[in-house]
This record gives C-alpha cells, structure tokens and sequence, in this order.
C-alpha cells in the first residue's frame, strides 16, 4: 500500500515506459506512411473511433470499480479481525477466574498469555497463507518485482514467522497440517474446553469465547474466498483486449482530425495519440494490480503491519513492557 498522496515516478516509470515507447513508435510508423508514402487510405473518421473510445471507457470503469470493491472488502476484513482480536485479548484476560491459590494464579497467567500469543501466531499464519501465489499468480510482473527488490519486504517461512509466538514443537505440529491457521484455532477451541471443564471459564463465558472463534474462522474464510477467486477472467480479459483495440485504431482517426488543420498538424497524432493511450492502458493496469489484494505486490493489504499493531495492542494488554516497534513505511510503500 502507498503511503504518499503521490505516487512517486520511480514506481510509474517501470509501469509504463514500454508502453510510451511502443506507442511513440507506432504513431511515428503511421505518420512516416501518411505524409511520406502517402497512403492517405489510413485516414478514417474519428466518430466511430470515438465510439469505440467511448464503450471501452465504460468497461474499463467497471472493470476498476469491480477490483476497488475486492480491495475494500479485503481491508474491511482485515479491520475486522483487528476489532476482534482485541476483544479476544480482553475476554482472555477478564474470563478466565482468579482463584485463591498463588501457584494457580500463576499457572492462570500463563494460560492466558498462552492464549493470546496462540492468538497472534493464528493471524501471523492467516497472513502467510494469504501470501502465497495461487496458480493463476505464478508470473512474474511489475506488481511483483517492485515488492521483490526491496529487502525489507522479503517473506519469511511459516515456521520462522510462528517462532516469535511458539515453542519449537508446537510449530512442528502446526506445519503438518494443510491449513495451519485453522489448525491453530482449534487448539484454542481446545483448551478453552478444558478450562471451562476445571471451572475456570463459566459455561456463559465458554460460549462467548467460542462465538470469537466463529468469527475468526468466518473472517479468515472471507480472505480465503478472494484469495481462491480470481477476477472473473471473461472481464479481466475483454476489458485488456477492447483497450488495446481502441488503442491500435485511435492514431487513424487523430490522422482525420489533424489534416483538417494543415500538413504539419499530422505531426501532432504522435504525442496526442501517446497521451491517450497512456491513459486508457494506465487505467487498466490499475484494475489488474488491484484485484488481488493478497500477493505480495505493491496495491497489497498491509497485512504486516496490521498484524504488528494487533500484537502491539495485545501484548500490552498482558502488561508487557518491551514491544516490538510499529510497521514502517519503505520507499513509501507498507507491507
């Protein structure tokens, strides 16, 4: 996610300068045939042109709204799950009862850090999980590549990211399983159970830990069905291909419109054309690195640093003093 109210040029330029380039050189090829061969033929009316512009405008504004609201609905998630979060650490903390004994007391405490920190190894391994390329994903593109070169922003294995929360032997039963997060919140559910069978949770506050549970699982099966449903392809794919058939006819009908002017005017179809059509393949390229807001690309959801901010608030909820510093920004861009 960026983080500046602009984004800067040195993220644009590897977006776009093929693109300005084929476009220069295919308006000059036009012009060179028009003016020096003379096959004024390429000369068509613009109206039609304009028609085209006009249908390919709308289909790619739905095309963007479409992966805007796959985007939103990513973060609203992750929103989600940071509300909850919270107030799974307070039920912990409040739920489960003090007695009158010292050495239960203290055994209390580190059940619940225990499960707080369970917690946020859950959320760590819903992150991870949500990162990992899905088939259709496999290629390598900008999105990526910005994301790649930056050290800082490199991900780490499963079982690295789990050792800040677990022991060694909990993290290797963990990875066994094909889907560890969900694996995790069954542990919860778990010891939950066995805490209200000793009598240190009441039957009421049981169940309301569980419905917390519930959440999570309906929260993680939300980022689970756009991480496993890509964009409808017959929309992705013919909103790529109008916009380049507009662009492949655009310069023929500024041809029309500049020898209306004078002779020299057809010059101008070069860097009017090139603007257009930088335009029209900038608005696609927008829809296509927002729809999918979990793959490690630079229009990510900035799932480290919400699950930072999560642990932050969590661990201090447990009285922790030494907390890890916020999430920051790395050449403007939050992971």
């Amino acid at each position: 996610m960026f983080t500046t109210k602009r984004v800067p040029f040195h993220i644009v330029f590897p977006f776009t300068w093929r693109a300005i380039l084929l476009f220069l050189c295919y308006s000059t090829l036009i012009c060179l045939l028009y003016t020096v061969l003379g096959w004024t033929f390429l000369a068509i009316p613009f109206v039609p042109v304009a028609t085209i512009g006009t249908a390919v405008a709308f289909y790619v504004g739905f095309k963007n709204n479409s992966s805007y609201d796959r985007l939103w609905e990513a973060r609203r998630i992750w929103g989600s799950i940071t509300n909850a979060s919270r107030s799974w650490a307070i039920m912990v903390l409040d739920y489960v009862k003090k007695t009158n004994d010292p050495f239960v007391d203290k055994e209390l405490l580190e059940i619940r850090k225990s499960l707080i920190y369970r917690h946020l190894a859950y959320i760590t391994a819903v992150r991870v999980q949500l990162r990992q390329k899905p088939v259709w994903e496999l290629h390598r593109d900008v999105a990526h590549e910005v994301i790649e070169r930056i050290a800082a922003f490199k991900q780490c294995s499963l079982d690295k990211e789990l050792s800040r929360f677990l022991s060694d032997s909990d993290i290797e039963e963990i990875i066994k399983h094909p889907n560890p997060a969900t694996y995790l919140l069954r542990e919860q559910s778990a010891q939950l159970r066995e805490l209200q069978e000793a009598g240190h949770i009441s039957d009421y506050h049981h169940v309301d830990l569980e419905r917390m549970l519930v959440e999570f699982y309906n929260q993680q099966g939300a980022c689970e069905r756009i991480k496993s449903f890509p964009f409808p392809r017959q929309y992705a794919f013919f909103s790529y291909l109008f916009t380049w058939v507009f662009i492949a006819v655009l310069p023929y009908g500024l041809l029309t419109e500049m020898a209306k002017v004078s002779g020299w005017h057809i010059w101008l179809t070069v860097p009017f054309f090139t603007v257009i059509a930088w335009i029209f393949n900038t608005m696609e390229i927008v829809g296509d690195t927002s729809e999918n807001p979990f793959e490690n690309s630079i229009n990510d959801i900035p799932m480290t640093a919400i699950c930072r901010n999560i642990e932050i608030d969590l661990r201090d909820m447990l009285g922790e003093t030494e907390l890890p510093k916020r999430v920051q920004a790395v050449e403007n861009i939050l992971m």
